[in-house]
């Protein structure tokens, strides 16, 4: 922005639009603060109810994400021409170009303006790459529906604030924290839609059927008959939902009752191993110990 006075800029407040550019002299800080050099904002932005947006850029060393609120935009990115819809984020790549433009967002019932329309930060650090891969994962060419969701709403204009707090240490520090919880919570809910969007794979039905059967083995073929799948593409989807092998994912909630048992009641060791169906009390230690780190006679003494 160039040649805005006082007044332009309460306007602008007033529209709804911020823009946030972080002071290079901050950003040195956090490039090397240990607890922001792994994921911080450059800068970040919002336009109000009115305003519309006009994003160009050919290459930048960071990540771009925006927040479609209200309205329709278009993105092209990666050779495409796509529509961006209420509820979409996107996500551009470092060294990548992308045009987005959206128009004014209108009230469809009463055609006033609504606020919010459209939020965007671009950040880096040393685990951008990991924070950004959690996304991608679930979209397509850097875009998906993530929803109309009042938190993520509530994280951006809480790291917008940071302006108006001021470029203390502590609130910089929080921001970086708000921007983590921002991206973490888009990825659990981008994996949450792809769950429900799964129609012939019912993670929760699968999930209730090893609660069901703790006291025993269960098998990749009991598993994948019970969705109709063969082995291949049963553990194939199981992974991209879950991120783990159903059976490592079944030994999980093992141990995780095993822990419950342990803090809750006396029950010995050996009979805990022969109630989630292994014999060898010993080879349960051992297992317990691989998964917690510690074995289930210290565990129990921790508490």
């Amino acid at each position: 922005m160039t040649g805005t006075t006082v007044q332009d800029q309460a306007n602008d407040r007033q529209r709804g639009d911020i823009r946030l550019l972080i002071p290079v002299f901050l950003l040195k800080k956090l490039e090397v603060h240990p607890l922001t050099q792994g994921l911080y904002p450059i800068s970040l932005g919002r336009s109000g109810r009115g305003s519309p947006l006009d994003i160009r850029q050919t290459t930048a060393e960071h990540y771009s994400l925006l927040y479609c609120h209200c309205g329709q935009s278009d993105l092209q990115y990666k050779n495409r021409n796509r529509r961006v819809n209420p509820g979409d984020i996107v996500i551009i790549e470092p060294h990548s170009s992308f045009h987005y433009s959206t128009q004014a967002c209108q009230n469809s019932s009463s055609g006033t303006k609504k606020s919010h329309a459209h939020y965007w930060i671009n950040f880096t650090g040393d685990l951008a790459d990991d924070f950004a891969e959690r996304l991608l994962m679930k979209m397509d060419d850097g875009l998906a529906q993530v929803g109309l969701l009042p938190n993520i709403m509530l994280d951006f204009d809480m790291l917008l604030e940071l302006g108006a707090r001021g470029y203390t240490a502590t609130n910089v520090i929080h921001a970086v924290q708000v921007l983590q919880q921002a991206l973490s919570f888009m990825a659990l809910q981008l994996r949450l839609n792809a769950v429900s969007d799964s129609s012939t794979f019912d993670l929760p039905a699968i999930e209730e059927l090893m609660r069901a059967n703790l006291h025993q083995n269960l098998n990749l073929d009991t598993l994948a008959q019970h969705c109709k799948l063969s082995k291949f593409h049963f553990c194939k989807k199981f992974r991209e939902l879950t991120d783990s092998s159903p059976i490592q994912h079944f030994i999980n909630m093992k141990i995780q009752q095993a822990c419950f048992q342990l803090d809750n009641s006396d029950i010995a060791i050996k009979d805990l191993a022969v109630n989630l169906g292994y014999s060898d009390p010993y080879y349960f230690s051992r297992l317990f110990k691989k998964i917690v780190g510690m074995s289930p006679r210290q565990y129990r003494e921790s508490g």
